[in-house]
């Protein structure tokens, strides 16, 4: 097989165009890096430290005092108080819902009165979610921190909006029917989730502000 000799002047030729290539590459480079174009520049990753932050806090700070409970009318009454595991076996059955056949705990306080009644906002706090049940009827979400949040359910109407800033003892609704147990018309069903877990409003209700919202 007959082999090829490749002329004295291809070697130092393919050696010079290499060098040039590498070279312009090198200032091309360099000049992207100087002046991005305009679509690069802004994706240019800027230090999480020097963001500006402008996510608004769903809840403004908790100013009160005490906690009050969600209605202010008086004659008010307790028709199923919230079913404690460490209560008398007399108070957990009388804390029993019975729906289609079925028993369950009491997850909160279902108050019940002769008429219908506003139902407020225990704590300061934000609306955060409203939905409406076909069993439970209007129900109403209030954040207080990112630990507490209060629920309101049963309600008939409703006066506030999702996002809406609340007060202590504002109206956010009206009592109404759940078709639960033996059934109520002027009802709210109150619960209160602090820290992923279902708490005790009664217990809730003589909790320090100040060690509910640090």
């Amino acid at each position: 097989m007959k082999r090829l000799k490749l002329k004295s002047w291809v070697v130092p030729a393919l050696y010079v165009v290499s060098l040039t290539i590498i070279f312009a590459s090198a200032v091309l480079m360099g000049k992207m890096m100087m002046n991005p174009p305009d679509d690069a520049r802004e994706t240019i990753f800027v230090p999480n430290d020097i963001l500006e932050d402008d996510t608004t806090p769903v809840v403004d700070e908790v100013t009160n005092v005490t906690v009050n409970q969600p209605y202010l009318l008086e004659g008010v009454k307790v028709a199923k108080d919230f079913y404690d595991k460490d209560g008398t076996e007399e108070s957990q059955i009388n804390s029993l819902i019975f729906y289609k056949n079925t028993y369950m705990e009491n997850t909160g306080v279902l108050y019940n009165y002769e008429e219908k009644f506003d139902v407020v906002s225990v704590l300061d706090g934000t609306v955060t979610s409203i939905t409406d049940d076909e069993i439970l009827g209007k129900v109403v979400e209030v954040t207080h921190s990112t630990e507490l949040i209060t629920i309101y359910h049963c309600l008939s109407e409703v006066s506030v909006g999702v996002g809406d800033s609340v007060k202590q003892n504002d109206v956010i609704g009206v009592s109404g029917k759940v078709n639960i147990d033996k059934g109520y018309e002027n009802a709210l069903l109150f619960e209160v989730n602090y820290r992923g877990q279902i708490l005790n409003p009664n217990k809730f209700y003589l909790m320090k502000v100040s060690d509910l919202v640090k």
